[in-house]
């Protein structure tokens, strides 16, 4: 088990330390290194500074686990441990944990796949969705590749991811294709795959384990000349070819706000989930290229986002 990596109080991405004590200390948990939640979190900071919580009256603590349960676990314990006035996670792993840690801490979720349906609802818990239709995800996959056979990289650990490999199934009878699933650990366990012969397309799940692989899983969807797609945003720089996601800004400005609501003493219970309204569509033309792929105008003109 790889240990806690953890960054103490106002951190570097929270801005520089405050000359005095502040009034508030919020926790942030960002599982492993991924960019989507990178993202999040820089905005969360941006947005959290404007509604007056910045390091002056705010101080951060935060832990970035490594993707596995028992450091996820830890993350949570230090923060309650640290009696920090609210909780922020990152993806379903991390806001399970939050949950089973505390019911007096209220819980701030974003980046999180279907909230409802991985049990991230609690008394103390909300925050905003990150679900994209999957359906929509098939659709212009279509647009650029026949398939009958999809593989899903993803961690059984992890609910969010385990979540996506249940819509694909149950969508099999009306696109026509068969789902591969391909269940990692740990991010070493990527090296045995192989998707040559096996796949028409690889779904790199929301898994924190699956992302943290993601260049390795890239490449070898480029040795077998198959297209890789995601649902987080920020994979299409790295070799993703379709990616549709809840926009990373919109995800972590929704966070701030609610955890704007809760350090001024507003009731949990009557906060809402909320869900996305910026969905984008990045479409990586260059990939598409490597792998022979004639992309249409069609499809160019639907992304909200061209990498050349």
């Amino acid at each position: 088990m790889r240990g806690l990596r953890w960054i103490a109080l106002a951190c570097a991405l929270a801005g520089p330390p405050a000359a005095e004590a502040a009034d508030k200390t919020i926790g942030v948990i960002m599982s492993g290194n991924i960019i989507y939640y990178q993202e999040v979190h820089k905005a969360f900071v941006a947005a959290i500074a404007q509604e007056g919580f910045g390091p002056a009256a705010a101080d951060t603590i935060l832990q970035m686990p490594s993707p596995e349960p028992m450091s996820w676990t830890n993350a949570a314990r230090k923060l309650v441990a640290a009696d920090v006035n609210v909780l922020v996670t990152y993806g379903a792993p991390a806001t399970l944990a939050a949950i089973r840690e505390t019911r007096g801490i209220p819980i701030v979720f974003a980046g999180l796949y279907d909230p409802v349906a991985v049990g991230a609802q609690s008394r103390n818990a909300m925050g905003i969705s990150s679900k994209a239709p999957m359906t929509s995800l098939l659709k212009y996959l279509k647009k650029l590749v026949v398939y009958s056979r999809i593989a899903v990289v993803y961690n059984e650990a992890e609910p969010d991811a385990v979540r996506q490999v249940e819509e694909l199934r149950q969508l099999e009878q009306q696109y026509g294709f068969h789902t591969i699933k391909l269940p990692v650990r740990r991010p070493e366990d990527v090296k045995n795959l192989s998707f040559r012969g096996k796949a028409d397309a690889v779904l790199i799940s929301v898994s924190s384990v699956a992302n943290e692989a993601l260049d390795s899983i890239v490449q070898k969807c480029r040795e077998a000349k198959v297209p890789a797609i995601s649902q987080m945003s920020g994979t299409a720089e790295r070799g993703i070819i379709l990616s549709l996601s809840p926009s990373a800004t919109e995800q972590g400005q929704a966070a701030a706000r609610i955890t704007a609501k809760l350090l001024r003493g507003e009731n949990p219970p009557g906060i809402t989930v909320e869900m996305p309204k910026k969905v984008e569509l990045a479409l990586n033309l260059k990939e598409a290229g490597l792998l022979g792929l004639k992309v249409p105008d069609e499809l160019v003109s639907d992304a909200t986002k061209v990498i050349k």
